[in-house]
């Protein structure tokens, strides 16, 4: 996996087993940290990075659910960046889990907003493998625009986009930000898991055509209707 930040020139590379370490400590600090259990809910609020990938696998691997309709009261824990947190607490809401945009994922420096936390510590010091029993594929993975899917239903809808995106086994898709909020999400982490392919998730980019040759990309993903 690629990451890559035009505004800021930020470039992340994720090994798939860095990628799964990552999921693993994030899951472990959902069940451990968080003290929540399969079926709970998690408002995630990010952006097209490599953020986006780990704690959407992180999420699926405790068995919670990727909640893309929330806002910080309606969840069980909310997740974005800083630029979003202030807006996304306040007096009558919940502690919001503050995630850093850092290529390395390095611990924030800026001020946090009033109840809000930042969840690099407790995600770091988490094991590189998940503690607690795997999730089942008829668990709850994935809301939005009020439609709730399982685990297997977000595969079986990943296979149908790489399909629809060309993308083989071994290949390698670009996905920007301007294609439909859920396929984003599919774009991330589920579409490559499931084509057994790569990805690069670029944001901010002026130009995505130049970065096919760049890239070695074999696959765009586009927005579904």
């Amino acid at each position: 996996m690629t990451s890559i930040d035009g505004a800021t020139g930020a470039r992340t590379e994720l090994s798939a087993t860095s990628l799964e370490n990552a999921a693993a400590k994030i899951a472990n600090a959902l069940r451990d940290e968080f003290d929540l259990e399969a079926g709970a809910r998690v408002g995630l609020l990010l952006p097209l990075h490599w953020q986006r990938a780990a704690w959407c696998a992180g999420v699926w691997t405790a068995g919670c659910i990727v909640d893309l309709d929330a806002d910080a009261t309606s969840v069980d824990l909310f997740v974005t960046t800083i630029d979003d947190a202030a807006g996304a607490t306040g007096p009558a809401r919940r502690d919001v889990a503050v995630v850093s945009l850092h290529p390395f994922g390095l611990p924030l420096s800026e001020p946090l907003p009033d109840g809000s936390i930042d969840v690099t510590l407790a995600v770091r010091q988490q094991p590189d493998a998940y503690l607690f029993e795997p999730p089942s594929g008829d668990l709850s993975a994935l809301t939005c625009a009020g439609r709730t899917m399982s685990q297997q239903e977000v595969l079986d809808l990943a296979r149908t986009r790489a399909a629809d995106w060309g993308l083989g086994t071994g290949g390698r898709l670009l996905a920007s930000d301007d294609i439909d909020l859920i396929d984003g999400w599919l774009a991330a982490v589920a579409v490559p898991l499931v084509a057994d392919a790569s990805v690069v998730l670029a944001r901010n980019i002026a130009d995505a055509d130049q970065l096919v040759g760049q890239e070695r990309i074999t696959a765009r993903a586009t927005s579904s209707g």
